[in-house]
């Protein structure tokens, strides 16, 4: 993907093509982007970063993932109750000011975990029977949103090993930074023929097909091979590059009313798989 320092719109708006801009508004998003950033010296606590162990209060446990049995035909394999991975922290006094639209509450830590599955646990069909050992804690994901006083968070170390299937060591810890930019739908697939026509025209130097931050950010547009649909009521909440073997990315997706009431713990799991 080409990125330019100047959005597109801006740039129709510098040269005159108003009525182009104007056009394609609606399928511009504001976007967060967070970047890895070099550190010296041990990232602090409360700190946003990607990966490590998270910073909890006492009154918030280790998210973990329950075990469970999973059969296949006469096999059955079994997996002990894990500690789910920490994706990212993110300290949201960090990214207040660019927030522009006040999407996300400007204080706090916002927490996403993820277990390493993607949805074995809860398979039941004529191939497959997975049975969880407690039901209640079947949850492969979950986005906390801790809103009380910093002083009180602690490095806090998974009490259980992590799911065994795929990894068994925490995500590489990495400091972060973010900056506000913006995404675009992939204009060829709204804009009728004679439209997207004159945008290549007057915009060559831009690939309007690919006018979306590809790496991890808070909302803007999910990007990959293999989507979730987001529409006039849903956000991306957040996307992670995992890159991992056929798992390109995972995503959180939030509707419009859940974000708007603060209920992060109903945002929808969702991933890139080849």
């Amino acid at each position: 993907m080409k990125m330019h320092e100047m959005d597109l719109i801006e740039f129709l708006i510098k040269e005159g093509h108003t009525d182009i801009a104007e056009s394609i508004k609606d399928y511009r998003k504001n976007t967060i982007k967070m970047c890895v950033k070099d550190v010296e010296n041990v990232i602090a606590k409360g700190t946003s970063k990607i990966g490590g162990f998270p910073d909890l209060p006492p009154e918030i446990p280790y998210p973990t993932m329950s075990g469970y049995s999973c059969k296949r035909g006469d096999d059955t394999e079994r997996y002990e109750k894990s500690a789910m991975q920490l994706v990212a922290q993110i300290n949201l006094a960090d990214i207040a000011d660019l927030d522009i639209e006040n999407k996300l509450p400007h204080m706090g830590i916002l927490y996403f975990f993820w277990s390493g599955e993607i949805d074995s646990i809860h398979q039941t069909n004529k191939w497959v029977e997975s049975i969880a050992d407690a039901p209640e804690n079947s949850a492969y994901h979950k986005v906390i949103w801790y809103n009380g006083d910093l002083a009180n968070l602690k490095r806090t170390e998974p009490p259980v090993p992590y799911y065994s299937k795929y990894f068994t060591e925490a995500f590489e810890e990495k400091a972060v930074e973010f900056e506000l930019t913006t995404d675009y739908q992939p204009l060829g697939d709204v804009l009728d023929c004679d439209l997207f026509d004159r945008l290549e025209e007057v915009a060559p130097d831009y690939d309007i097909e690919y006018l979306s931050y590809d790496g991890n950010k808070l909302f803007g547009y999910p990007t990959g091979g293999n989507i979730p649909d987001v529409n006039t009521k849903t956000h991306l909440l957040f996307q992670y590059g995992y890159n991992v073997g056929c798992l390109w990315n995972i995503f959180w997706i939030i509707s419009d009313e859940d974000l708007k009431n603060r209920n992060f713990d109903k945002a929808v799991f969702s991933f890139d798989l080849d």
